[in-house]
């Protein structure tokens, strides 16, 4: 979980997903990246680590939602993880669809949100729509939620995908998404995508559309540097 200035949002997000995951009897490592927030988040982090087992905290300079995303795939691999849940910070990723998730793993390598409704806006819906066709154009994959945050993969896959992702790939999500689907073809799991808890979204509107051809070209050198 990667987070960034969400002091409004994160207790009852950790709260949230702790309770989850508690109730699936899994053995777990919840692991949180702080991407050099400003604000009151860190110091909240950590009481909520001092109260709660399972916790990871990692306090890192800034680097962007994508690239801690990646950083956070790494550390997982790096400590042995069979299966690599990502999930927002912000109350948007509901965990009530996590058991969806978990049931499909005994079948499937990448499962991932379809956030087929939303309460973050018109906005945002045409957005995802958006990146969906960019993503498509440079790269034949039609990933029909390439940058939803809610996603679980395999270990044997995402081995395969995180030395790939450039350091300085802004949207590395998107890619991730690509990634997932050629070598393990992703299975969707129709979510609803409830509205953010608080704050503001690390990742505007419309530097999605500002950065829309930087994306397109990113898209398109990758693909090609990673063709077998």
């Amino acid at each position: 979980m990667p987070v960034y200035n969400e002091e409004e949002a994160i207790t009852s997000v950790c709260e949230e997903w702790y309770r989850a995951l508690e109730a699936t009897g899994l053995n777990y490592t919840l692991c949180i990246l702080n991407d050099g927030s400003k604000d009151g988040t860190l110091k909240i982090l950590n009481e909520f680590a001092a109260k709660y087992r399972r916790l990871k905290i990692i306090d890192k300079a800034n680097s962007g939602h994508g690239q801690s995303c990646v950083l956070g795939y790494n550390i997982a691999l790096e400590n042995g993880a069979d299966w690599i849940l990502q999930i927002d910070s912000d109350g948007q990723c509901d965990p009530q669809y996590f058991p969806a998730f978990v049931q499909l793993a005994a079948t499937r390598k990448a499962i991932y949100g379809f956030r087929k409704t939303r309460d973050d806006g018109f906005k945002r819906y045409l957005i995802s729509r958006f990146v969906t066709l960019f993503t498509f154009a440079a790269t034949g994959q039609w990933v029909k939620d390439a940058n939803v945050p809610y996603r679980l993969i395999h270990e044997s896959v995402m081995r395969n995908i995180s030395n790939k992702i450039p350091a300085h790939f802004h949207l590395a999500n998107i890619y991730v998404s690509v990634l997932s689907n050629k070598l393990a073809g992703i299975k969707w799991v129709d979510i609803h995508f409830r509205d953010r808890s608080g704050g503001s979204p690390s990742v505007k509107t419309f530097s999605f559309i500002k950065h829309g051809f930087t994306l397109f070209r990113q898209l398109k050198e990758a693909s090609r540097a990673n063709v077998s």
